[in-house]
């Protein structure tokens, strides 16, 4: 569930899944009843391993990622890919996300670490079993 004061809304229809900055089909995603978006980890096979990162964006087109940070069950973390200066979608550059408007910096985990963003990317919450991650 997103609050829409923080510029985001339930997910509607997903509409697309990356990982690696490779478009992938999105089998494995189910959108709840709650508004919350389900990830099989079975079908997502780059967040089994930590530095993982599974994209995708919502029926409004706002980008997302889900991000493994450690081998714990409850070792991921997913943000908004909206830079916190301008709001231009970021990209993933090798372990950062890179704002291709203005040139800020994050660390995979959504840390800023350079700007002008002003603040990290907003976290959503997560919860995780062994089989499925809950974004919402």
């Amino acid at each position: 569930f997103f609050s829409s004061r923080r510029r985001h809304t339930r997910y509607g229809t997903v509409t697309g899944v990356q990982t690696c900055a490779l478009p992938i089909s999105a089998s494995g995603l189910k959108v709840l009843a709650n508004g919350k978006l389900e990830i099989s980890l079975a079908s997502n096979p780059a967040l089994k391993k930590v530095g993982g990162v599974v994209e995708f964006q919502d029926g409004n087109g706002m980008s997302y990622a889900v991000v493994r940070t450690s081998k714990a069950v409850n070792g991921f973390k997913a943000m908004s890919l909206s830079c916190t200066h301008n709001g231009c979608t970021v990209r993933q550059s090798g372990s950062n996300w890179v704002c291709p408007c203005h040139g800020a910096q994050y660390a995979l985990s959504g840390k800023v670490k350079s700007g002008p963003a002003p603040r990290d990317l907003v976290s959503i919450p997560v919860k995780a079993t062994a089989t499925k991650v809950t974004v919402g």
